[in-house]
């Protein structure tokens, strides 16, 4: 998917005690958003490496999404990569 195509790309981690937390790049909006604290306090301010070793911030869009799904995988979580023409309403997932 191109950047800015009007798209949304979400990936879900399922986190330890049964937990789930969203991660998504709105292309429409150019946003990165989170419903969890605990990634915003550590990826999303601290940024995430890419396979090739740059570090990526929320700013850089999908190329961020990307080095979180892949910290994310490389560390053994359980991520799916989701794509939506159109918004996903989120709130089936709470904050945690």
């Amino acid at each position: 998917m191109k950047e800015g195509n009007g798209g949304m790309e979400v990936v879900v981690v399922q986190l330890p005690r049964g937990r789930t937390a969203v991660v998504g790049f709105d292309s429409a909006a150019r946003r990165i958003f989170t419903t969890h604290q605990g990634l915003f306090g550590s990826l999303f301010q601290h940024g995430a490496r890419d396979l090739e070793g740059r570090l990526l911030f929320p700013p850089d869009g999908r190329a961020f999404l990307c080095a979180v799904y892949d910290f994310l995988f490389l560390n053994g979580y359980g991520v799916r990569w989701f794509h939506s023409a159109r918004a996903l309403d989120l709130s089936m997932w709470s904050a945690t």
